[in-house]
């Protein structure tokens, strides 16, 4: 043990922690690639989403009204949003039975329907839950808060180790101790340790988040008393911003609630009852943590975020697969017999 370096140490910690943390992290770098390159895949998967035929929006009520014609036994409006530009306008269905929700795509001029899917399905949904909670709801958020510690000193020890490695003059004799695997794990691995550090500190810092440990919301009640555009215009009375969404009243609040976006206040709640508005600061996000989740998202971002984050997952996975592949084809060394 009197030849054991401070560097030994730390290069012991490194390849144990990627030992053990190797395939949670390949699990949540893949599905956060997947999830940052969404809105692309979403295009190319189903594109039948987003031939929108212009940009104009109809009222609120309309696109309502239709939503009601598509409804199956059992569903319930529970929200409508209205995106800018060349999205296409959804509605939010939400079955009572199972809770399992569908969403109508529907063109904004015309209101047509263009596509309906199951949220969370497909590749997609697979993604969000695996990086959500692998599968496992609250012991999977556990897991993924070990892990992403696990990552965390991963990605600090070994630049670390790198750093105080004692290079060899000798080309030939360094290629002999390393493999191909250990070589593009330690070069890809220390130009890529800060954006993976940066996306697995934020993603810690949300884990907790009041957000993601509430309980699913109420079911949405089936008839409200107000018609959604009388809403509209007793919320808009409050604040100079865009619509962005409304969230139906629901069997546990009997508030609808309105989302804008530039202006102040951005969330209004308005009473089914007598349509009196009231602005809902309580709802907003502390700016700390809507801007890390800015970060680790990429919402409301630069368009070159996503690309940036989809990238950093699938070289962090990348990375994690060269370590495991390099400790598993690893030199037997035999101990000298005294």
């Amino acid at each position: 043990m009197a030849g054991i370096t401070v560097r030994d140490t730390g290069v012991r910690v490194h390849r144990w922690l990627g030992l053990v943390v190797g395939l949670i992290a390949i699990a949540l770098a893949v599905s956060g690639a997947i999830l940052a390159s969404a809105p692309l895949l979403e295009r190319i998967a189903d594109p039948a989403r987003f031939r929108v035929s212009g940009e104009q929006r109809l009222v609120a009520s309309r696109y309502v009204d239709i939503a009601y014609r598509r409804l199956r036994p059992d569903e319930r409006i529970a929200a409508l949003t209205l995106a800018q530009g060349s999205s296409p306008v959804v509605v939010t269905l939400d079955r009572r039975s199972d809770r399992a929700q569908r969403l109508l795509f529907l063109d904004p001029p015309t209101g047509r329907v263009l596509a309906s899917a199951w949220r969370d399905g497909g590749v997609i949904g697979a993604a969000r839950r695996v990086h959500d909670g692998l599968f496992l709801s609250g012991l999977g958020r556990w897991i993924i808060g070990l892990g992403g510690l696990g990552l965390m000193l991963a990605s600090l020890t070994g630049p670390w180790a790198q750093a105080r490695r004692e290079r060899s003059t000798k080309p030939a004799k360094r290629a002999r101790q390393e493999s191909r695997w250990t070589i593009m794990h330690r070069r890809v691995g220390l130009w890529s340790a800060i954006p993976v550090l940066a996306m697995t500190a934020t993603g810690l810092w949300l884990l907790p988040s009041p957000a993601a440990t509430t309980a699913p919301a109420a079911p949405p009640v089936n008839r409200p008393a107000l018609p959604v555009d009388r809403v509209v215009a007793s919320a808009s009375r409050w604040t100079h911003g865009t619509l962005r969404s409304i969230a139906w009243p629901t069997e546990r609040s009997p508030d609808w609630t309105v989302y804008f976006e530039g202006g102040e206040p951005s969330v209004i709640k308005v009473a089914d009852d007598s349509a009196q508005a009231l602005a809902a600061p309580a709802h907003a996000v502390p700016a700390m943590l809507s801007g890390i989740r800015r970060i680790h998202t990429g919402q409301a971002m630069p368009w070159i975020w996503r690309p940036l984050a989809a990238l950093t997952g699938l070289v962090a996975a990348w990375v994690a697969v060269t370590g495991l592949a390099a400790w598993a084809t690893r030199p037997k060394v035999r101990r000298a017999r005294r």
